[in-house]
């Protein structure tokens, strides 16, 4: 979500989101709200109330004016949003299915004194966010304020606000917000003491009862029970709101209600919603039933998504449709019973509205509901009965100090850090390990335990709790600013600390380039608005601008100047804090990661630990944490920081499972034991301790959502699946790895959990006994086991020693830079007598030794001189190595001296001819991260590429059982971004033929986009590929288009294995090169196969002799004798993509005066994929080229050749000395009789189709028609649903640039369009004053402010075919 300010007044122009804020949408009390559960005395449950978030916070809306308006416009500009707080970002944990809001509002003396107009109130909706797509949730009621409502306090006028949340689905809330209507009123509105409160039941079981059947349509007098509503976002195929059209259907004795739809007008909208409203006889009792269902009869191709349920009685939510659920229904038409939960209410049901929502549907005609059912489903079935019962002491830490001597890093480490250290050692001797939970104490499910699900399951917190710095900072600790943010951090980690758990503290830090971080004028800098996303945004060259001397420096170092106020305050109470910066650097999602090189991470991770240190920070332990899984040391030790500034070796690792169903698949433990004995290993080798930093099991979810955390239930990690307990297994592993620790990450929702939670007190998640197994183990140990707070001075007391070796780091330059005049070189080292920096050229082999001198700022630096650069030469390929003491200590590759690098030209994504030859430039460039047992690794290659010197040959492992697997590399350092001038990507490449399943990826305005190849890898053959940018899939639902082509952030190539669910082990290779942006026209862009790809195999293998190309044109520069032939023994898959066949057919005098060439496109299998006809007319006379005439019998015959009725015909009228007069355009499947067809114009400069006028011309009885064509041009002949969506864009075009301006009185003002509309298309305009005393207006648009007040200028647009459109300008007039 993009904010736009913590205290603003805004149209909402999301509602699409929230579903529709409408009159009905409230139930309008004008006293106070009372609860259902209050009213129904025989069978409310008892509600427990839980305050989830207060704020006294008194913030105030901008000037509203609701003076002029006669009624509540709940559509319109009388509709204000205001933003009370949208700083909450899940901090605080989550909303139950109800819950209410509760505020005081306060008006001063004007605003309070307008509401004496006649009729003058205020109507106010609470809304929430919920959840990590922030969807919009507004309460099912408003409360209603005139002017007895409020009282006088001091010099104000006050009233309380509170409104009920129902029927919600439990997710993290995000902010807090108002929805303001009403009439008369003018002025400014105060909220404070702003409160949402949870509601919950005993959830007592339902009384069992039978189906309550609302409607089954089996006769006819049950349609008076329905009615159309309008709709949101629903025009009808009209230009303002409407309802849809209802009427019965009989079909056959089983009645149904025909809804009949047109979202033709709608069909840019994501969200729009056809209203249905049912009205029962008699109110429904829906205290004893929790599922409403309705039959939905639809076809395929309606791009209805979801169903929205509303009613008074609570019922306010919106569910998918489940097409995979679908029965045949015959014509065309499939059936499915779409079902929504929600709350029982003691609140009678007196309507349900269905609203029909498309998604960016451009759908016309009828869909059936039928059987409109009341019923019962116990929810307790989720769950599982908890036969198992925790340990009451839980199992305790072994007291006994170790006796080994431990190396300390800090020598100036606190005695809790010693202790800590010591502990965990001591651990690793006892054969025990702490179980950890991510913000174990702060984020749950469940909400009846303060200290967390752990707890509640255990009645012990977990040995670890995880915090990060994203609490500490604000978005996931709550509060109103970065201050008090971090008093709730603090707060939390000394809770856990207080219940005997050891603190770690982890850090999603955000891109220190990012506009959210606001600098507070005096040194420091505001965090509060950055969240998780920041994190993973790759631009800006984050890492290099925030060392020393770096433009960002100060704001990197006032980020960790918190970190160490966090850390010292918890010294203060004798917490020490296992500290895990920069993590998950092996991956390419943070900007920490592969995107940089692995000498500038290093610089990275020693210079954070220094400053902090330099901040007084000494009770922490440094842990370094790749991502696993890992098979070598050499692996793991890539990115490794040094002895010097490590004092844990860890790693991330997740079970993952990405597809649904998911089986169970053991084999993770295998890849976990492995990567175990590596980490294990190297911290003996290095004097140091190992431990799982972070893991847990991700299962895909039913909807294909997302795969975070665990499922309620059907995991395929279950004991009763898969036979392990995972929870101790992954304990078992890390104990025979000497590991004393691990941590699973953390209970954000129901939705997004990895620890089992409660549902009551006697059911649970389905793992629930499988956890409390685990936590009753004699080597598992929790928060009530640690006895480490205690023995701190008995820990501090072991024998220490302190790290001693020469270490240090680059500063500057860096990797890949380019140095052009003298510079300084800079660098930390420690322990050091000599210091020198070797700069090489390792081509040529120059190289000189520059001394170093320490300065004051305890950085040593030397001059690279002119005259030294002059000594190595120019070079692309230059390493300058740190050398301490003659050790080596960093080296800082592939930098140029003296030139620039060579630039790939504009619109080149990638072409491997820009590393001068280098596999070693190439490596840094891309990143990878692989699933266990698999790997990817880039090498140039001059054999198989499109053109240049050189392509990529894509080395890949790909290993696995069953559950799916991957391995990729990613390029975040791109030379070119902006692609926004182009609508496809081209490329070439070379695949193997074993059919896996090959991605291309791009990253673009911080989405991930993906095209699959998986036709295509199942051929060895040579391909140029287009693919338009319309193809890809963003992995949130984005379209790679518009701004984001501006912002390509990364590129990325991947393969998975396929099929999914299969066992797969292959080690092969895939050729690309030349990855560049190109333009195509619509009608090759529909030569698209089911991938998304236009593919056309080339004659040379090796791409360079020329080949096919879909331009047409031959490329060169590669090596024409490297030409290799596919093996003839392979059998292509029918699957593989088609080569296109074209053949031309010219037809003299196919009608009078006319010829004719037929051009018909075939694939291998004969299959016709494009037709197209140009006609040529020779007139003598200029009066017969007013008309145009294309004559069925021609049709025919063209038809009857190509094998198609999909055939574009264009007729060219030319005159006697051959000059064309104009052209018409028809596809000849709408040339059936009867049909009426609409003529439009092209517009030559835009391409564009203009209206012409209203007129339609009939397709003749026998398939001809004729059209008028006085004017020359080029002409398009529409049907009638194409010619009514072209009208529906041009009318969503018609708006004004400005729709608020003032003016001074006297002066002049103009009416101008946004510039998207084409005056072309416009008929006449017609202008109005709504009150010409104040502002009058004249036939041009040209406005005059008459006296002080304000007015609305309506203007009303008529198009060329009498469609009409009006909108609005409010002017005010000063002074």
């Amino acid at each position: 979500m993009r904010r736009v300010g913590k205290q603003i007044v805004a149209i909402t122009l999301a509602a699409a989101m929230m579903g529709s804020l409408t009159p009905e949408a409230c139930t309008f009390l004008q006293n106070e709200i009372v609860y259902a559960a209050e009213t129904n005395e025989a069978s409310a449950p008892t509600v427990t109330r839980a305050e989830l978030y207060k704020n006294e916070g008194a913030k105030t809306t901008k000037t509203i004016d609701f003076s002029e308006l006669k009624e509540d416009d709940w559509n319109g500009e009388g509709k204000i949003t205001f933003a009370y707080d949208e700083s909450i970002n899940g901090s605080l944990g989550n909303v139950n299915e109800e819950y209410e809001l509760t505020a005081k509002v306060t008006l001063d003396e004007t605003s309070y004194q307008s509401l004496d107009a006649d009729k003058a109130h205020l109507n106010i909706q609470g809304v929430t966010k919920l959840g990590s797509k922030w969807g919009w949730n507004n309460s099912t009621d408003c409360q209603w304020l005139q002017k007895d409502s409020f009282m006088k306090v001091g010099e104000n006028y006050s009233a309380d606000l509170k409104v009920k949340f129902s029927g919600i689905t439990p997710d993290t809330l995000m902010d807090v917000e108002f929805v303001l209507v009403g009439t008369g009123f003018k002025g400014t509105v105060t909220f404070s003491n702003v409160v949402l409160t949870n509601l919950s039941s005993d959830k007592q079981e339902l009384t069992k009862q039978e189906p309550t059947v609302l409607s089954d349509l089996n006769d006819e007098s049950q349609v008076s029970l329905w009615a159309g509503e309008t709709g949101y976002q629903y025009f009808h195929g009209g230009e303002e709101n409407a309802a849809p059209k209802l009427s019965y259907d009989a079909n056959g004795g089983d009645g149904r209600l025909k809804v009949s739809l047109d979202y033709t007008a709608n069909s840019g909208e994501s969200w729009s919603e056809a209203k249905v409203k049912f009205t029962p006889e008699t109110p429904a009792d829906i205290s004893n039933y929790n599922q409403v269902s309705v039959d939905l009869i639809y076809p395929e191709n309606s791009n209805i998504s979801k169903i929205k349920f509303f009613s008074n009685s609570g019922i306010n939510k919106d569910t998918s449709i489940d097409s995979s659920e679908a029965a045949d229904a015959g014509n065309g038409y499939k059936k499915v019973t779409v079902t929504l939960g929600f709350s029982p209410s003691a609140t009678p049901m007196d309507d349900l509205t269905i609203g029909l929502i498309g998604a960016n549907s451009s759908f016309a005609g009828d869909v059936y509901l039928d059987n409109l059912i009341l019923f019962q489903k116990d929810a307790s079935g989720d769950f599982v009965t908890i036969t198992a019962t925790p340990n009451t002491d839980g199992t305790q830490a072994k007291t006994e100090a170790t006796d080994k001597t431990l190396t300390m890093t800090d020598p100036d480490a606190s005695n809790s850090a010693k202790a800590l250290y010591a502990y965990l050692q001591g651990l690793t001797e006892s054969d025990q390990v702490l179980f950890g939970h991510q913000n174990d104490v702060s984020r749950s499910v469940g909400t009846k335990d303060e200290l967390g699900d752990v707890h509640d399951v255990t009645g012990s917190v977990s040995g670890i709790f995880g915090i990060d710095s994203l609490a500490l900072f604000g978005s996931e600790a709550g509060g109103t600013d970065a201050k008090s943010a971090l008093e709730n951090s603090i707060n939390y980690s000394k809770k856990a600390a207080e219940n005997g758990a050891i603190v770690t503290l982890s850090a999603h830090m955000p891109n220190f380039t990012s506009a959210k971080i606001k600098d507070n004028g005096d040194g420091t800098y505001d965090f509060f608005d950055c969240n998780f996303n920041e994190s993973k945004d790759l631009s800006g060259d984050s890492l290099k601008k925030i060392l020393p001397g770096g433009e960002k420096n100060k704001v990197f170092t006032a980020y960790l100047d918190t970190i160490a106020t966090y850390a010292n305050k918890l010294q203060e109470s004798n917490i020490p804090v296992i500290f895990r910066p920069l993590h998950e650097n092996t991956g390419g999602w943070f900007w920490w990661g592969t995107g940089n090189t692995a000498e500038s991470y290093k610089s990275l991770y020693a210079y954070t630990r220094e400053y902090l240190e330099s901040k007084g920070v000494h009770n922490m332990l440094y842990v370094y944490s790749p991502n696993g899984p890992l098979e070598t040391e050499a692996e793991y030790m890539s990115r490794y920081p040094g002895d010097a500034y490590v004092d844990i070796l860890a790693f991330d690792y997740y079970n993952d499972f990405n597809t649904y169903p998911a089986e169970a698949d053991t084999s993770f433990f295998d890849h976990l034991d492995q990567t175990c004995q590596v980490v294990s290993s190297l911290a003996k080798q290095h004097n140091k301790l190992a431990a799982i930093s972070e893991t847990g099991v991700r299962v895909m979810k039913k909807d294909g959502s997302d795969n975070e955390g665990l499922l309620v239930k059907n995991n395929p990690v279950s004991e009763a699946k898969s036979g392990v307990n995972w929870y101790q297994k992954v304990n078992d592993i890390a104990k025979e790895n000497d590991m004393p620790y691990y941590m699973v990450w953390a209970n954000f929702s129901d939705t997004n959990f990895y620890v089992p939670y409660k549902y009551s007190d006697t059911m649970g998640q389905e793992m629930i006994n499988d956890f409390i197994s685990y936590y009753n183990n004699e080597d598992s140990v929790f928060g009530n086991g640690t006895n480490f707070y205690g023995n701190i001075d008995k820990y501090a007391g072991v024998k220490t020693d302190n790290y001693k070796d020469v270490s240090g780091y680059m500063v500057t330059p860096f990797d890949m830079d380019t140095i052009l005049k003298p510079t300084v070189l800079k660098a930390s080292v420690s322990n050091a007598g000599e210091v020198s920096f070797v700069v090489k050229d390792t081509a040529k082999g120059k190289q000189l030794t520059l001394p170093a001198a320490k300065g004051s700022d305890g950085f040593y630096t030397a001059q690279l001189t002119q005259e030294e650069m002059d000594q190595i030469g120019k070079t692309d390929v230059a390493e300058i190595a740190l050398v301490a003491d003659g050790k080596t200590l960093s080296a800082i590759t592939n930098l140029s001296i003296g030139k620039e690098k060579d630039k790939a030209p504009a619109g080149v994504l990638e072409n491997f001819d820009y590393y001068v030859g280098s596999n070693g430039l190439l490596d840094a460039a891309y990143g990878g991260n692989s699933a266990a047992g698999c790997s990817s690794s880039f090498t140039l290659d001059q054999e198989h590429k499109a053109d240049g010197t050189y392509g990529a040959a894509f080395n890949y492992k790909l290993k696995t059982t069953g559950s799916e697997v991957w391995t990729g590399l990613v390029n975040a350092s791109l030379g070119n971004t902006d692609f926004s001038a182009y609508n496809a990507l081209k490329f070439w490449t070379k695949l193997d033929g074993k059919g896996q399943k090959v991605v291309v990826q791009i990253k673009a305005g911080g989405e991930e986009y993906e095209v699959y190849l998986t036709n295509l890898a199942k051929t060895e053959d040579a391909y140029e590929v287009t693919v338009p940018f319309s193809a890809f899939k963003g992995k949130m639902g984005g379209k790679l288009s518009g701004d984001a082509l501006k912002d390509v952030q990364a590129f990325g190539l991947w393969c998975n294995s396929n099929p999914a669910g299969s066992a797969v082990d292959v080690e092969s290779v895939l050729y690309f090169d030349a990855f560049k942006g190109t333009t195509i026209s619509d009608a090759e862009a529909a030569k698209a196969d089911a991938d998304g790809l236009i593919a056309v195999k080339q004659t040379s293998q090796s791409g360079n002799n020329g080949g096919n190309s879909s331009s047409g044109s031959s490329t060169s520069g590669g090596n024409s004798g490297s030409t290799t032939t596919p093996d003839t023994g392979n059998t292509t898959p029918d699957t593989k993509p088609s080569e296109t066949r074209k053949t031309d057919k010219t037809f003299e005098n196919i009608a009078k005066d006319t010829n004719a060439t037929l051009t018909v496109e075939k694939n291998d299998k004969g299959e016709v994929t494009d037709a197209r006809a140009q006609l040529e007319k020779t007139v003598k006379n200029t009066s017969e080229t007013k008309k145009t005439t294309i004559s069925a019998d021609v049709v025919a015959k063209l038809i009857k050749e190509a094998g198609t009725s999909d055939i574009t015909i264009t007729q060219t009228t030319k005159n006697a000395s051959g000059k064309e007069m104009n052209s018409v355009s028809v596809n000849a499947k709408d040339l059936q009789a009867g049909k009426k067809l609409t003529l439009v114009k092209v517009d030559k400069k835009t391409g564009e189709k203009v209206l012409i006028s209203s007129r339609t011309y009939k397709v003749s009885k026998d398939g001809t028609v004729t059209v008028d064509t006085k004017d020359a041009g080029d002409y398009v002949l529409l049907n009638e649903k194409d010619a009514k969506a072209l009208s529906s864009k041009i009318l969503k075009s018609v708006a004004l640039k400005d729709i608020k301006k003032t003016v001074a009185n006297g002066k002049k003002a103009k009416v101008t369009f946004d510039k998207g509309l084409n005056m072309e298309n416009v008929k006449k305009i017609t202008y109005t004053s709504s009150k010409k005393s104040v502002v009058t207006v004249n036939k041009n648009g040209t406005i005059v402010a008459k006296k002080a007040g304000k007015a609305v200028v309506k203007v009303k647009v008529t198009l060329k075919n009498g469609k009409t459109k009006t909108v609005k300008m409010t002017i005010k007039v000063t002074k």
